[in-house]
């Protein structure tokens, strides 16, 4: 679930997997997704988890940042 938060106004999420490769399978088609939509989230990482913060381009979220979110959402059910 994504978590909104405030000042700045911005999405997050953090996601897990059981291992480092599921972790890099799901950072691969992020940075796909990201190329192909021009949308650059602030993104961290370790072995196990990929934290990803969307900050909105206005004060409140657009569909294009809803989209976004429901796409890494997709991949994540897809991999974990």
């Amino acid at each position: 679930m994504w978590n909104e938060k405030d000042n700045p106004p911005r999405i997050e999420r953090r996601f897990e997997f059981e291992n480092y490769s599921k972790t890099s399978l799901f950072m691969k088609d992020i940075d796909n997704l990201c190329k192909s939509k021009n949308i650059f989230p602030n993104i961290s990482f370790g072995s196990q988890f990929v934290g990803i913060t969307i900050f909105f381009e206005k004060a409140n979220i657009s569909n294009m940042e809803k989209e976004f979110s429901k796409e890494i959402d997709d991949i994540f059910s897809r991999i974990k």
